[in-house]
């Protein structure tokens, strides 16, 4: 599970720079906090599934998107 939360916190932090936002710029977007959302990408956050969908909202994907090839 541990590595699965490392892939998803990859993937927000990837879109997130993709997009050329900060931390803080992507936190507000998303309605979180800055800190959670660092502790999110790193993968030591086991984030509820609300919680995922403010921060694809933020990042304006779907939860499809977000999710999609986390496991290749």
């Amino acid at each position: 599970m541990a590595d699965l939360l490392v892939r998803l916190g990859d993937r927000i932090r990837k879109l997130r720079k993709k997009r050329g936002w900060t931390q803080v710029e992507m936190a507000e977007k998303g309605g979180v906090d800055r800190s959670f959302l660092a502790d999110v990408e790193r993968g030591k956050r086991n984030v509820s599934i609300l919680n995922v969908e403010l921060m694809a909202k933020g990042l304006k994907v779907s939860l499809s998107q977000l999710f999609s090839r986390l496991y290749l």
